[in-house]
């Protein structure tokens, strides 16, 4: 009778650790690894575009992650996630690379308007991942020097 009982309680508990790995997702944002830094940009501005806060912050670095807003002004220019709806992501194109360093070039157009701008945006490598870096945060922290003069180069 107990070996019954093992057998049902080792099954039970195989189907509730189950249910709570399946259940613990979170918000169900996924990052894909592997990325080159311009696509990292462009998912970036997609999820933030998309207004999806907590997939847009899967790309920026842990030293500026504390405030994903600040990025998007950065990346775009803009302030407020409802005018980066106005916005179309036209190219991104890796312009500069040392060590562990990249900086690449967003071009915006807003929408209904030939209105073009140019973003440089500073990205890191971390465990050979790439992630955004705020640009207030590359000027403060003297670990990004080789960052601040691929920008200045820009």
């Amino acid at each position: 009778m107990q070996k019954k009982s093992t057998k049902w309680m080792i099954a039970l508990l195989t189907l509730l650790i189950l249910a709570l790995t399946a259940g613990c997702g979170g918000s169900g944002a996924h990052r894909p690894s592997g990325l080159a830094p311009d696509a990292v940009v462009k998912n970036f501005f997609d999820a933030a575009k998309a207004n999806k806060m907590n997939e847009a912050s899967l790309y920026v670095s842990p030293d500026s992650v504390s405030d994903t807003k600040v990025i998007v002004k950065y990346v775009t220019g803009q302030s407020e996630i409802s005018e980066l709806k106005n916005a179309n992501l036209l190219s991104v194109e890796k312009v500069a690379e040392r060590g562990d360093y990249a900086v690449v070039l967003a071009t915006l157009q807003q929408t209904n308007s030939v209105k073009l701008s140019w973003k440089p945006v500073g990205l890191t490598r971390i465990n050979n991942e790439w992630y955004i870096v705020d640009k207030d945060t590359i000027f403060q922290d003297a670990k990004y020097k080789i960052l601040q003069e691929l920008l200045a180069k820009i």
